[in-house]
């Protein structure tokens, strides 16, 4: 874990076609940063998959959105070296059409969302950069009629939005620096990292301290391969996943993978984190999948829950750390993004 680090980033864009997006925007801003990578850096567009591919191992493209481990103990896909910090549930105007509720940007509108990057995925910095700003290009979303001179219908083509600003972001210590600016011709690598280090020179609550989790964005558990619903949200099935999921990070983007001393332990010390306030619901929302050629659920929880427990030390390092991992199913896509709160 001495090695993780997270390098958040922020984009703001100002919206120059309308631009639709879907309960889950940031299913929308995962899906066109698949494909704007795939048109400009894929040497192999033959190749139906990256896994059949043999340029797969040194393709940005399948390292960034479509990871691969033949060696993998857990399966050949692993995490994705990076998360979206989609706009939050309620940002754009709500559009109702056929029973579908959509979100709409007007040109000349701010759309802003963020992205980060674990650990050695800051390498391709430069290739997240130039994708993002394909989205100039390619646009956003789903496709609604536009209105063009000389044509006697509109045509149906996907909203653009011109990016105006990157900020590299560090919350634990609050520093900001600009990447990229409208008219630069350069782009500043990030280097203000997230660090372990920092994690823990944050202040562990005291004991019996109340801990607020806030769930920006649906947070996807299972717990005996069923969904974990509000009334059933328990801290141990929580915190299990997060233990997976940052050791599944670290394993494979780090050189110093996370394990702990006894994890069986730690899990029975969360069977004994009461939830003393639930005031979670149940978001019900669908990603479109151009691969499936489908839908598929990626509801979850959000809301917020407080918690209390005689002792916070075992647990505080790897909960602040999960507000920027995300935890649980779809976090590539901006679910399970949640922030962490005190009180004594």
């Amino acid at each position: 874990m001495l090695s993780f680090t997270a390098h958040r980033l922020r984009f703001i864009t100002e919206v120059r076609t309308p631009v639709e997006l879907n309960e889950h925007q940031g299913s929308a801003i995962r899906g066109a940063l698949f494909h704007a990578l795939r048109y400009r850096f894929c040497m192999n567009r033959e190749a139906e998959e990256c896994a059949l591919c043999p340029l797969v191992a040194a393709c940005p493209v399948a390292f960034l959105v479509s990871t691969l481990d033949p060696a993998s103990d857990r399966g050949r896909d692993v995490p994705r070296p990076f998360t979206v910090q989609p706009p939050l549930p309620g940002s754009g105007h709500p559009v109702e059409q056929g029973g579908r509720r959509f979100f709409r940007y007007e040109p000349g509108e701010r759309l802003e969302f963020g992205l980060t990057l674990y650990a050695r995925a800051l390498q391709l910095f430069p290739y997240v950069v130039l994708a993002v700003t394909e989205l100039e290009r390619g646009g956003l979303g789903r496709r609604v009629p536009r209105e063009e001179p000389g044509r006697p219908r509109p045509s149906w083509r996907r909203g653009t939005l011109a990016i105006r600003e990157i900020w590299a972001e560090n919350p634990l210590t609050g520093e900001q620096k600009s990447v990229l600016r409208s008219g630069d011709r350069t782009v500043q690598v990030p280097d203000i990292p997230i660090t372990h280090a920092q994690v823990l020179a944050v202040p562990v609550p005291p004991p019996g301290a109340v801990v607020t989790l806030h769930f920006r964005t649906p947070v996807r558990l299972t717990q005996r391969r069923a969904l974990v619903k509000p009334d059933q949200f328990a801290f141990r099935p929580f915190f299990h996943r997060l233990m997976e999921r940052l050791e599944a990070l670290t394993r494979h983007f780090s050189d110093t993978p996370l394990v702990f001393d006894d994890p069986r332990g730690l899990i029975a010390a969360a069977e004994r984190v009461r939830v003393v306030e639930n005031g979670l619901r149940w978001e019900e929302v669908w990603s479109y999948s151009t691969r499936r050629r489908g839908e598929s659920p990626t509801s979850g929880l959000l809301g917020t829950v407080a918690l209390q427990a005689e002792d916070w030390s075992p647990f505080w390092p790897w909960l602040l750390w999960g507000q920027f991992t995300h935890v649980g199913k779809d976090a590539v896509k901006g679910n399970g993004w949640y922030g962490v709160g005190s009180r004594d």
